[in-house]
């Protein structure tokens, strides 16, 4: 729900004067930052104070450092697996991001603007682009038992062809009794989510591989 609203709150942004480049750093400030002062602020301390009772937030699960300064040099490196309930802001960073260029092109359709090759052909190459970065994290970062190959990767592909249909389904919507479409556009949210569950696994102990396939399904929502 608080993605579905993102999502309908992101569609107040003035895509076709401001831009992704200033779209970009709006949510860089919103969103990153204060994730990051989160982590320093809020995280480390709960993480620290957590090791006598939960071996996870320990930075070798076994042992407890006293030091202060230690635990935060020996956690950071691995803390991305360790969010807990900040993995909301750089997952909402993300979709956005992913999703910007769809957001873009919806607005156009919204308007009645017609189709323009240049213009919405970069709008086409930037989500193209966006998709094929968001991967990168699917081979570098997630490599785990190889989930990123085996589940994230295929996960994404998944993502563009649901993303694809919506570009194809908003253009044909001002076409001569488009409005059929309408109905096929709202049946894409249900039916992406459940072809994401093809590539769904619920293995414990990675966090970091559940939270990259969360932003899959919450790219669906924002959609």
């Amino acid at each position: 729900m608080f993605f579905y609203i993102s999502g309908m709150g992101a569609t107040f942004f003035n895509t076709e004067k401001k831009g992704f480049g200033q779209f970009f750093l709006n949510k860089c400030g919103r969103l990153l930052v204060p994730f990051v002062l989160a982590i320093f602020i809020f995280l480390m301390p709960r993480l620290y104070f957590g090791q006598p009772y939960e071996d996870w937030t320990r930075p070798d699960k076994e042992h407890i450092e006293t030091d202060y300064w230690t635990f935060n040099v020996q956690s950071l490196p691995g803390i991305m697996g360790k969010l807990s309930w900040l993995w909301y802001l750089p997952a909402l960073f993300v979709d956005c991001i992913i999703t910007f260029p769809l957001l873009a092109w919806s607005i156009r359709r919204a308007h009645k603007i017609p189709y323009h090759p240049r213009d919405d052909g970069n709008i086409i190459f930037l989500q193209l682009a966006l998709l094929t970065a968001w991967a990168i994290p699917a081979v570098y970062l997630d490599t785990d038992d190889m989930y990123g190959e085996k589940y994230l990767l295929p996960s994404i592909l998944t993502l563009a062809v649901v993303m694809m249909l919506f570009y194809i389904l908003q253009l044909s919507i001002h076409t001569e009794n488009g409005a059929k479409y309408a109905m096929w556009i709202k049946l894409l949210g249900p039916c992406g989510s459940i072809a994401l569950n093809i590539w769904k696994d619920q293995s414990k102990n990675k966090p970091l591989h559940h939270v990259f396939m969360m932003i899959n399904y919450d790219a669906i929502f924002f959609s």
